[in-house]
C-alpha cells in the first residue's frame, strides 16, 4: 500500500554524529583504563577489586556509548532527538482507529485501549521538544507488520 514508516527516511528527519556522546564515551574510556592502571599501586585487595570493578563498568559504558548512541535522529527545525514509539491496539478497534487516522483526528486515538502485545500496531516518531509528529498505522499478516495508511506528518 505504501511505505513502512519503519524503513523510510522522512525529509524532517536527519541523522546527526552525536559529539556529547562522542567525548562522555572517551572521558569513560580514560575513567576506566586509569583505574585499572592505578588499581595495581593501592594497597588492599578490597580496593583494588573494586577499582578494577568500575573500571569495566566504565568501559562497558563508553561502549554504549560509542555503539548505541553515537549517531541519533533529530528533527531539523529545532535539533529535537526523535523518539520512537509503538502503540499495540485490539485488533477490534482496528477500522475505527483507521478512519480516526485517516480524518487527521488524531487526539481521539486516546480514547481506544491499548494492549500489550496486539495485531494491530500505531508506529509514532515524535521530537522531544513535541513540535514535530509522524505515524503510521500497521496491522499484523503473517510474519510482519503491513502498512494501512499513509505516513501522516504533523508539525505543531
Amino acid at each position: 500500500m505504501t511505505n513502512n514508516i519503519k524503513n523510510t527516511q522522512i525529509e524532517l528527519i536527519e541523522k546527526k554524529f552525536n559529539v556529547a556522546s562522542l567525548l562522555l564515551a572517551l572521558l569513560l574510556t580514560a575513567a576506566g583504563v586509569f583505574m585499572f592502571i592505578y588499581s595495581r599501586n593501592v594497597e588492599g585487595n578490597m580496593l583494588s577489586s573494586a577499582m578494577i570493578f568500575f573500571g569495566i563498568v566504565f568501559v562497558a559504558f563508553a561502549l554504549f556509548f560509542f555503539i548505541a548512541k553515537l549517531n541519533s535522529e533529530v528533527y531539523t527545525k529545532t535539533n529535537s532527538p526523535i523518539v520512537k514509539r509503538e502503540l499495540y491496539f485490539d485488533t477490534a478497534d482496528f477500522y475505527n482507529i483507521k478512519n480516526v487516522i485517516d480524518g487527521n483526528d488524531y487526539k481521539s486515538i486516546e480514547k481506544f485501549k491499548r494492549v500489550d502485545e496486539g495485531n494491530v500496531q500505531l508506529y509514532v516518531l515524535h521530537s522531544k521538544d513535541k513540535k514535530f509528529a509522524a505515524l503510521q498505522l500497521l496491522k499484523y499478516e503473517p510474519f510482519d507488520f503491513i502498512p494501512q495508511t499513509d505516513i501522516k506528518v504533523q508539525e505543531f
